[in-house]
């Protein structure tokens, strides 16, 4: 049986059978996840589940990363999950466009501040929930997305709830029971693009795996063919049934391996067009005023994700590629600045926008884009990204994830803590104590040393 062989797989999994390439990867992806969750901990949308979790009475267990604020734990999951999507500028597996990081770390931190976790317990517990997840993600890819459901909050749950059935230990049976009742539980609609409701998804996801790990530790009864069962979650949540995908040759390769970081907080599939124009702005140094109209050529998961014309707020522009890309070709980067409501609505911004037309080729990839800006002068410049900037095939370095964290926290951490973050995540498996990490995490009232 599928699920249980699952089961097998993640209570007999330990941190010395990971490579050291999949332990770097869980490295970049602590580090890069931490860094737009910490960045977004301000937005009004966080405000508002705090304010429900006051009305609850939530207990301070666990933090909210870069706020002073703490909650229980299930309450922990939730928002620190939110506010690591809420950029859109989290972490992502491409061949799925599943956001790995979001719907597994935040549950893994909560539960390991709470019972006292090593920086090995939790990178061992991430490497096998971004496994779990990944494996279902591919199992049901593509009808399921195409169906409507966000992949990140449907699989993350159960990713989530491998993750701390792993830090809990639990014996097979009861993560089974664990695994059942997360995959009883999917979340996400894709109606919600664009809206504070995505990156509620992902923390939802968070908040669930770790419920469902909780209860079923207690042997709270689950089906224990959840997964591949008539009625199960493959066979209900999409038109595939690829259900050896979950649990063949596991170990022989780690899915983290294949997470991709984003240089810009859009949609992936944004950044092939972004990429361009600002390889393009960079040699040419074009005025607005000379540009007649800008062609994007993409694969067609670019119309389908990302082909919003009438946009109004920051949250609505990650998912235009035409305010993508008039954003590259201002500022030369599309960063949290470019999708905020603000430059959203920028009369030139608009002006260019208004300018972009996209055209579909299915035999373009999904990391590729032919981009043509045809100038008023008559001529015509066009540029082809074979792969674009934070793909597998021109990754970020280690560098530029650094960097980004740096820019990405703003002035809501000091630059010291930001230096210190770096430097405890980069040696994280010899952390014993994670009660410093969870500190630096918190705003200080030095944070405007910035």
């Amino acid at each position: 049986m599928v699920t249980e062989k699952l089961a097998l797989h993640i209570t007999n999994t330990s941190y010395e059978d990971f490579n050291e390439n999949a332990i770097r990867e869980a490295k970049r992806s602590l580090l890069n996840w931490l860094g737009v969750a910490i960045g977004a901990a301000n937005h009004e949308s966080m405000d508002m589940v705090l304010n429900v979790s006051k009305l609850t009475d939530s207990q301070p267990q666990a933090t909210v990363l870069g706020r002073n604020e703490k909650v229980d734990i299930l309450f922990a999951s939730l928002l620190n999950g939110m506010s690591s999507h809420i950029f859109d500028f989290d972490d992502t597996l491409l061949e799925t466009v599943l956001h790995p990081s979001a719907p597994v770390f935040p549950a893994i931190l909560a539960y390991a501040e709470q019972q006292k976790k090593t920086g090995k317990d939790v990178l061992e517990a991430f490497i096998i929930g971004c496994e779990v997840e990944a494996r279902l993600a591919l199992s049901v890819y593509p009808s399921h997305y195409w169906r409507g459901w966000h992949i990140t909050g449907s699989v993350g749950g159960i990713g989530a709830a491998a993750a701390i059935c792993k830090l809990m230990g639990l014996d097979i049976e009861k993560t089974i029971y664990a695994l059942g009742i997360a995959a009883t539980d999917p979340t996400g609609l894709r109606e919600m693009f664009g809206t504070m409701t995505k990156p509620y998804h992902p923390g939802k996801a968070a908040m669930n795996g770790l419920l469902a790990a909780l209860v079923g530790a207690q042997g709270f009864t689950a089906s224990k063919k959840p997964l591949e069962a008539e009625r199960g979650f493959l066979n209900v949540l999409s038109e595939e049934n690829k259900a050896e995908l979950i649990t063949e040759q596991w170990g022989e390769k780690w899915e983290v391996e294949k997470n991709s970081y984003k240089p810009f907080a859009s949609g992936i599939v944004t950044h092939p067009a972004i990429d361009a124009i600002i390889t393009i702005q960079k040699e040419h140094k074009l005025q607005a005023e000379e540009v007649e109209s800008i062609v994007i050529t993409a694969h067609p998961l670019v119309k389908e994700l990302t082909g919003k014309t009438a946009i109004t707020t920051g949250l609505e522009g990650k998912f235009s590629v035409y305010h993508c890309v008039a954003a590259g070709f201002f500022n030369l980067k599309a960063g949290v600045y470019e999708f905020t409501d603000e430059y959203v609505n920028d009369p030139s911004v608009k002006n260019l926008r208004d300018k972009i037309t996209l055209v579909i080729d299915e035999k373009i990839k999904e990391d590729q884009v032919h981009l043509t800006v045809k100038l008023t002068d008559g001529r015509e410049i066009s540029l082809f990204v074979e792969h674009a900037i934070g793909s597998a095939d021109t990754p970020m370095t280690d560098e530029q994830i650094k960097e980004k964290f740096v820019d990405v926290t703003g002035e809501v951490i000091c630059l010291v803590a930001k230096n210190e973050l770096i430097d405890l995540i980069d040696r994280f498996e010899e952390v014993e104590d994670l009660t410093s990490f969870f500190q630096l995490c918190q705003p200080k009232e030095t944070a405007n040393q910035y």
